[in-house]
């Protein structure tokens, strides 16, 4: 108790900045509700998210399966995805392939989850574990010129990775060259570490451009991410916690009013009592 008198002051400073910096802070650390953020890093933020609405739940082997296989012109069919589970280090996972019908080879598409980003294998290591070698890097934006985007939202493009992969035969010859692009969906990072990952692949030619691969993929892409996210302008605002807890009414008011006379508590009665 002595502790506390002598050292009320700090104690009570130190507790309302932090209060303040609570209340201060986005609503959507805490209350997200469906929430999301599309990226392009696993483990930090690279000031290209994009904050989205889910309309699927991702960790729902049921809701998955539930994808559609017809997505505007593109065609489905299914990948037996069980074995690919393990060997990727995801809890849910879908993996179907996707043929356009002026096109003569499918996409491949792959959502997967897994409840720890440490256990998450990112496609670099992945490929590189099937003997793929990586022959070029960078960064794709996939416009989305769904009405809902362009209506709601003054952000209608999507980051994704790419990824321009190869492998080689024992003679050093070129066998296959595929065009990868992949994000991820990351949720309250202070409530979960449940990540998300879209990939989408195709071969490419052996040697020499892949511009059409690469709009035949964001042709997918474009049409495929309306029927998994609705823009969420809100996410982008800065709303603070005070405010969304004033939205409650007089429990989110008598809430604040607590955490604020805590601190001034700890500072004011010892000075009374020393009086």
């Amino acid at each position: 108790m002595t502790f506390l008198k002598e050292n009320s002051l700090i104690i009570g400073l130190t507790l309302l900045i932090g209060v303040a910096v609570l209340l201060l802070s986005s609503s959507h650390l805490f209350f997200t509700k469906g929430v999301a953020f599309v990226d392009t890093d696993l483990q930090k933020s690279s000031g290209d998210e994009v904050f989205v609405k889910t309309k699927m739940d991702f960790g729902s082997q049921e809701h998955m399966a539930a994808f559609p296989l017809e997505v505007g012109q593109w065609t489905g069919f299914e990948y037996d995805a069980e074995g690919w589970k393990e060997r990727l280090g995801a809890d849910i996972m879908l993996m179907r392939g996707y043929m356009p019908q002026a096109f003569s080879q499918p996409v491949f598409f792959l959502i997967m989850q897994s409840e720890t980003a440490s256990s998450f294998h990112p496609p670099k290591v992945c490929y590189g574990g099937q003997g793929y070698k990586i022959e070029e890097e960078g960064k794709e934006d996939v416009v989305l010129t769904d009405t809902i985007w362009t209506r709601e939202s003054a952000n209608t493009s999507m980051p994704f990775k790419k990824l321009v992969i190869f492998k080689e035969s024992d003679d050093g010859k070129i066998t296959e060259r595929r065009l990868v692009l992949y994000n991820y969906v990351k949720g309250n990072q202070f409530t979960t570490d449940t990540v998300t990952m879209l990939r989408i692949s195709a071969l490419i030619p052996l040697e020499g451009s892949y511009d059409g691969v690469l709009d035949i993929e964001k042709d997918f892409i474009e049409q495929a991410l309306p029927l998994m996210f609705e823009p969420d302008e809100e996410g982008e605002k800065w709303n603070p916690i005070a405010r969304e807890m004033a939205g409650w009414g007089a429990i989110g008011y008598a809430i604040i009013v607590l955490l604020v006379a805590i601190p001034l508590a700890i500072i004011i009665f010892p000075r009374i009592k020393r009086t």
